[in-house]
């Protein structure tokens, strides 16, 4: 062999070994590369698992809100009910008062009249204007 074709030879097995190197290089790169991808992959696949989680909460979450707004609202419907009902047993009251603290007529009279003390005094107030009309009769039940 001649000296230019033991440089190429060199060259060749030189450029071959750079060659292999570069391929082993480029090969961890890519094994690195597919070790990341299948970790961000991982990753992406919790982040969507978490999303999903999420929004199912969320859903859950909005229909508990919309029960307790309409339970909101019938307990302050039952509420203004109540505070209706008794501001009328209130009224109601209050005219039931003023009722009882009036005096009827016959018991007007009566206290106007003085007590009877024997039976003359009782024929006379019977025969005299102050007698009292005899009460309806009520009907038999």
């Amino acid at each position: 062999m001649t000296r230019s074709s033991l440089l190429v030879a060199v060259l060749m097995a030189l450029l071959v070994w750079l060659l292999s190197r570069e391929t082993d290089t480029l090969r961890a790169e890519l094994d690195l590369v597919a070790v990341r991808a299948d970790q961000a992959e991982q990753l992406a696949d919790r982040r969507r698992a978490d999303v999903e989680r999420l929004a199912a909460e969320l859903g859950s979450e909005r229909s508990l809100q919309e029960r307790l707004r309409r339970e909101q609202d019938d307990l302050r419907a039952a509420l203004i009910g109540h505070q209706q009902a008794l501001e009328a047993l209130r009224h109601e009251n209050q005219r039931l008062r003023d009722w009882a603290a009036k005096l009827l007529p016959a018991g007007r009279q009566l206290r106007e009249q003085s007590a009877l003390s024997d039976a003359e005094s009782y024929g006379e107030r019977l025969s005299g204007n102050a007698a009292r009309p005899a009460a309806a009769e009520s009907p038999a039940h």
